[in-house]
């Protein structure tokens, strides 16, 4: 909700009303006696934060009591506001708390998406980057460009951190200012039109056809990852999306899984990463296996998930484990850390290497339906002609694509 709105008189001086943050209403405005948008919306700033002044606003008293006076570069007076008011490492703090933000609160009342992960890894960024080299006094309002370029140069150079990360870590400040700008809380955002760094991410690596059916025909420690490995690397199913799955996600009768939902360790579940349902298509086998597994669970439900927690049924595997159990496999068909690392090869590899072995079979739109790709809504069951035609297809086309490989 905003705090105050702008009107003209008659006359083209500027008004300010204020908002009752008890009631909601509008109080009864008070002229600012200036006739320019930015001059007014600095008074109104300075009277939020400081309270109206009784003096008329035409008076000398009112204009003292307003402003300070300071001169810019090319000799011309500058009017600002007296004490700003926003602390920028505690306003970030503030702004990517996830329970009591009101950006947030906001953000998600209009219908979007945005994880407590997301909130964390914000704040880590936060704690760990802004607030050793500003403080915690810095003020918003009196942040420079040049300062702000100082400090981006310096993670980049002297810290050796990532354009990537870099670029992470100026999203996460300038977000929050844009918000404080756009709702006419501060005068300027000073994060405004801050380059970014180029991004120099190592091309992600994927594992070879051979390693693949080696990693199929291979005695895991534990089943069950390797069950997570062959839902990544011949269905393209993302780590949290594996997490996610659940009993009713499974149709033993049409062969198929239902990826509806995601799950993390900090979120638990919640959609996709595009907000995306998609059917996929499962050989017979694979569809057992998911079924014998989730009927291990001692909490066996229709909710309850498929990769469940041994000594926690009622919770989901962590989608890193999958990773860390992978990388012991590679260890086991010759693939060593240092092989892996500089190939950089990780979980979500199987992904890249699914949609790599898929492509080559089929046309992108079909890739894209496979592995969900894009945000569409799912069609009912694929109940009308042309969709179970469609959906056949895809079954086809994987069914092809993995008929050389050993399923296990």
């Amino acid at each position: 909700m905003k705090q105050f709105y702008l009107s003209k008189n008659s006359r083209g001086y500027y008004r300010v009303h204020f908002i009752d943050p008890v009631t909601g209403k509008q109080k009864s405005g008070k002229s600012t006696h200036v006739k320019n948008r930015d001059e007014a919306l600095v008074i109104a700033t300075y009277w939020l934060q400081n309270g109206v002044p009784e003096a008329q606003s035409n008076s000398r008293a009112f204009y003292n009591s307003t402003y300070k006076m300071e001169f810019g570069p090319n000799g011309n007076p500058l009017t600002i506001p007296c004490a700003p008011k926003y602390k920028l490492c505690q306003f970030l703090l503030d702004f990517w708390d996830y329970d009591n933000s009101e950006f947030i609160r906001q953000y998600l009342a209009y219908g979007h998406t945005i994880s407590k992960k997301h909130t964390l890894n914000m704040k880590a960024y936060v704690k760990n980057y802004y607030q050793p080299y500003f403080g915690t006094e810095k003020q918003i309002e009196l942040i420079t460009k040049k300062e702000l370029n100082d400090f981006f140069f310096y993670l980049k150079t002297s810290r050796n951190l990532a354009g990537e990360t870099v670029n992470k870590i100026i999203n996460c400040a300038s977000r929050a200012t844009r918000w404080l700008y756009e709702n006419e809380m501060i005068m300027k955002n000073p994060f405004h039109g801050i380059d970014r760094f180029k991004a120099e991410n190592q091309k992600r690596g994927i594992p070879t056809e051979y390693e693949v059916k080696k990693l199929l025909e291979l005695n895991w420690e534990n089943p069950t990852a390797k069950l997570a490995f062959k839902l990544a690397a011949l269905f393209g199913l993302r780590a949290g999306e594996i997490s996610g799955l659940r009993v009713c996600d499974i149709d033993m009768n049409a062969a198929m899984i239902h990826v509806r939902h995601s799950w993390s360790e900090v979120d638990g579940l919640k959609s996709t990463k595009n907000n995306d349902t998609r059917d996929l298509p499962l050989d017979h086998l694979t569809i057992l296996q998911l079924m014998n597994q989730a009927r291990r669970n001692p909490e066996y439900n229709e909710l309850s998930y498929v990769f469940y927690q041994p000594k926690n049924p009622k919770t989901a595997y962590y989608p890193g484990y999958y990773g860390d159990v992978f990388y012991l496999a590679l260890e086991k068909i010759g693939v060593t850390e240092n092989e892996r690392k500089e190939r950089n090869m990780v979980f979500h590899s199987l992904r890249h290497f699914c949609a790599t072995i898929l492509a080559q079979r089929a046309d992108l739109k079909i890739v894209q339906a496979i592995l969900g790709h894009r945000t569409e809504a799912m069609s009912e069951h694929y109940a009308d002609h042309e969709s179970q035609e469609k959906f056949e297809n895809i079954r086809l086309i994987m069914s092809d694509a993995w008929k050389n490989f050993t399923y296990a």
